[in-house]
């Protein structure tokens, strides 16, 4: 660790106006999400830093727009000078929902390749059907800066338990015992073009008996849409999904089947199509 990244964090700045009267004053929901949610502590590890902001509004991956308070994110010097932050991750609506499949179908020896803010980890190691989670990063910055602000200290003894971070190539780790789920995300942003590409590297060496990776209901809705999908009935629309998993991606997706997936993947897609920015 750099010594001059060892001293104490400076005190978050809460916002000065109550959220709750913001988001009534906006006429949007004060986003309140079902999760465990870790207490980050503000502070900077090398090119990465945590911060917390004020009060804003965000859309989500597949809902409406939120309030959000003390949104905090994780960010990237893009010059290496300690100048220029880049977002890499933040905890907001549109993040959370798109990873939450992650978190409630996760099952037995659960590896997660990309630690990032920690919050999926921390969140599997919740689900009762996980007996184990490997937590795969290859920066050690982003590992001393995840050891210094504490994000699994909320946590349950139980679930801490079920904890193993391994610093690591993703693309290249090899589990040495069976993965039951792999969930993958290393990437800035959705649909970058080499994602399959990586997802399928990544199985290639884990061999998981269930594969989710974010975004993949872009890539599935981009594949299986030869023409244009809003034509296509329920039924046929379902067909086409369960064709692309199985003929073209060819790997063993997370399909739910306790809810019309299918209709999901639409409704995320008409989101992005409505509001590109999202």
């Amino acid at each position: 660790m750099n010594p001059a990244a060892a001293s104490s964090f400076p005190e978050a700045q809460l916002p000065a106006v109550d959220p709750q009267f913001m988001a009534q004053a906006l006429g949007v929901p004060l986003y309140q999400p079902p999760y465990f949610m870790p207490e980050y502590a503000v502070g900077e590890q090398g090119k990465w830093k945590m911060i917390k902001g004020g009060f804003l509004l965000d859309r989500g991956y597949y809902s409406g727009v939120w309030g959000v308070s003390g949104l905090p994110a994780l960010l990237r010097t893009s010059l290496g000078d300690g100048q220029g932050w880049d977002t890499w991750m933040s905890l907001s609506p549109h993040e959370i929902e798109s990873q939450e499949l992650a978190v409630r179908y996760a099952h037995g020896h659960s590896v997660v390749m990309g630690l990032g803010m920690g919050w999926v980890a921390a969140n599997v190691a919740l689900n009762p059907a996980v007996s184990k989670v490997t937590v795969i990063e290859r920066d050690p910055e982003v590992i001393d800066l995840f050891s210094r602000v504490q994000n699994f200290a909320g946590l349950p003894a139980e679930a801490r338990a079920k904890l193993n971070l391994v610093e690591a190539d993703a693309l290249f780790w090899q589990p040495g015992e069976p993965v039951d789920f792999l969930y993958a995300d290393i990437w800035r942003t959705l649909e970058e073009p080499q994602t399959l590409d990586d997802v399928r590297a990544m199985q290639a060496n884990v061999a998981a008996n269930e594969v989710y990776f974010w975004g993949q209901e872009l890539f599935i809705h981009k594949l299986a849409t030869p023409g244009p999908q809003d034509a296509a009935g329920p039924e046929q629309w379902a067909e086409s999904v369960a064709r692309c998993v199985r003929e073209c991606i060819a790997l063993p997706l997370l399909m739910p089947s306790d809810f019309d997936y299918p209709a999901l993947i639409a409704q995320i897609v008409k989101q992005r199509r409505q509001f590109p920015s999202s």
